[in-house]
């Protein structure tokens, strides 16, 4: 659920319709890049959760029914029953029990890697945007001549940077 209405915010703060909350754009934009970096983060850490909890669930193994009674019958195994199918009769009820958990947990850690890794990637993109600001191109001209011939440059038939013989 905390995943959900993470995605919804970072989703609303990608529209470029946001409401300004400065006076100038480029404030606005860096407080909403700051903004997403902080629900970014957040992603982190319900992910993150997510994947924790999903892997202790499957280390730990179902609540099933056994002959002693109802009870974490693969507790003690640290997780060794994953590899021995043998053992998975111990737990007689509910049916397939075992796999159901399995699949179940393996499926939740994927996705969870998953949405930790993107959010991590978005954080240091985030990052990246509100510390190195805007990207500019700065050319540095070495050659007095070029910086002339630029100044006076008319368009001709020729070659576009090939600069034109002053007369």
């Amino acid at each position: 659920m905390q995943m959900l209405i993470v995605a919804t915010v970072l989703l609303a703060l990608e529209n470029d319709n946001n409401y300004k909350c400065c006076q100038s754009e480029n404030c606005s934009k860096k407080y909403m890049t700051l903004l997403s970096m902080i629900f970014s983060a957040l992603g982190i850490a319900f992910s993150g959760y997510c994947l924790v909890i999903s892997a202790l669930g499957l280390v730990q193994g179902p609540y099933c029914r056994t002959l002693d009674g109802w009870e974490y019958v693969f507790e003690g195994t640290a997780g060794r029953f994953l590899t021995d199918s043998s053992i998975w009769t111990e737990c007689l009820e509910p049916a397939h029990v075992v796999e159901w958990n399995i699949i179940l947990f393996s499926i939740l850690i994927a996705l969870s890697g998953l949405q930790v890794l993107v959010c991590l990637i978005r954080v240091v993109t985030q990052l990246s945007r509100i510390l190195c600001g805007t990207y500019s191109v700065i050319i540095q001209v070495t050659d007095p001549q070029w910086h002339l011939d630029l100044l006076h440059f008319t368009p001709t038939n020729q070659d576009p940077m090939t600069p034109v013989e002053r007369v």
